[in-house]
């Protein structure tokens, strides 16, 4: 079709004014920036690896559906304000009950088997009926976030097939998942444009606040203990620079406890613009990014790095503090420190030009541009978080990270000792 820029059905009346296409964008805004919420607050609490990467990827592609969203919103003759709107009681309390899930299989279930197989059915609706003109710049948003959408919830078919597999039952998983419909289903559907009953649905497992755990969570049927300390590979070589790569392979995997961080940061801290969590959702997936660098790398090399003691000290030592001062230990204390040679130019060339090693050159090289990212994002939000300057901020970062290393320190001794003693 050569005419109307090969848009077809081009004289048909579309089903939505600009107010109605609005109200419905709404709808889908606030899903996504809910499914990204919850993912953060539920990154460090749940056990499989493979989930944990998973969310961290798909958090991110909800803040990207998000912010277009948000962008095509004030288009249609929107307020601003309304983008900090929740647009409906039912929905909320759907979000609300998602976010109390209790298990990997629950969390996964309720995400990949109900609420995005319900965004994605409402999304071809909405593309299928608005006028195909004069609403082009929707369906294109939208189109883009159904592809994401489409990957989303094969990978959560297979997953929930995985945990199944390896979970010894979850009774309550059939009535979870029944619970979650049947409030979709009072708030009309995603799109609202269902029957709704007269009266709203009570809350369930929400009546208590979602409570981040104190300590971050691997699987322990899959993997190695948690641990403060830094353990590298089972059998470190002789070899100096074949160890030292191995360590810096081992270092990027365990960068999943950075990303549990930036989790909690994400999940604790309120009432930020909107640019703060779509810049943090980026970090976040980064540093998952980073943990899936090191994977790959010891993988290639024949390393069973998941067997071993797990390192998660940058969520538990820092769990207890308040998201500024999180943040600041980061971007700060690490990142921005890290951008001092030899820092990250120091790790790129040794793998490039000591060890020879292409792959991890690779990672490395991109592993340091994006902590040039980093840094550049805790100096632009530390100093919001924090109601202070940047120069304050880096005395906070110091000391916090001196605080750090002074725990990380005892670990290792600790763990020396007790390898020495076996």
């Amino acid at each position: 079709m050569l005419s109307y820029a090969g848009i077809a059905n081009p004289h048909a009346l579309g089903a939505y004014s600009v107010e109605q296409n609005a109200r419905l964008l709404q709808r889908y805004r606030y899903i996504h920036e809910r499914l990204l919420r919850t993912a953060a607050g539920h990154l460090p609490a749940r056990e499989n690896w493979d989930l944990k990467a998973a969310l961290g990827k798909h958090l991110y592609e909800d803040a990207e559906a998000a912010d277009l969203l948000r962008q095509r919103i004030a288009e249609l003759r929107t307020s601003p304000a309304a983008l900090s709107r929740e647009p409906d009681a039912a929905l909320g309390l759907l979000m609300d009950e998602l976010l109390h899930a209790r298990s990997d299989l629950e969390l996964t279930v309720g995400i990949y088997a109900v609420i995005k197989p319900a965004l994605l059915a409402a999304y071809r609706q909405h593309m299928a009926v608005t006028q195909q003109i004069v609403d082009q710049p929707t369906i294109r948003i939208l189109r883009g976030i159904a592809l994401d959408l489409e990957e989303q919830i094969a990978w959560g078919g297979e997953m929930i097939g995985e945990l199944e597999r390896l979970s010894a039952g979850n009774g309550e998983l059939v009535l979870f998942k029944e619970q979650l419909n049947s409030i979709m289903a009072a708030a009309g559907g995603i799109a609202g444009l269902g029957k709704k009953p007269p009266q709203l649905p009570g809350r369930i497992r929400s009546q208590q606040p979602y409570v981040l755990p104190v300590r971050s969570v691997r699987d322990p049927r899959r993997m190695g203990p948690t641990t403060l300390a830094r353990t590298g590979v089972a059998q470190p070589p002789d070899d100096p620079v074949r160890r030292s790569l191995l360590e810096k392979m081992r270092v990027r995997q365990e960068e999943m406890t950075a990303a549990e961080l930036i989790a909690a940061v994400l999940y604790s801290q309120q009432h930020m613009p909107w640019a703060f969590y779509k810049d943090l959702a980026r970090h976040l997936w980064d540093e998952v990014r980073h943990a899936l660098f090191g994977q790959a790398a010891l993988e290639c090399e024949g390393e069973d790095w998941m067997s071993r003691p797990q390192y998660t000290s940058d969520y538990d030592v820092n769990a207890a503090k308040i998201p500024g001062a999180q943040y600041a230990w980061l971007s700060i204390g690490i990142e921005e420190g890290a951008m001092k040679r030899p820092g990250k130019a120091g790790e790129y060339e040794f793998c490039r030009d000591v060890a020879k090693h292409p792959l991890m050159a690779q990672f490395q090289d991109y592993d340091w541009a994006d902590e040039v990212v980093h840094a550049g994002l805790g100096r632009k939000w530390s100093p919001e978080l924090i109601g202070e300057d940047i120069g304050f901020v880096r005395e906070l970062a110091a000391q916090e990270l001196e605080h750090f290393w002074e725990q990380v320190r005892t670990a290792q001794r600790q763990w020396s000792e007790d390898a020495s003693a076996c």
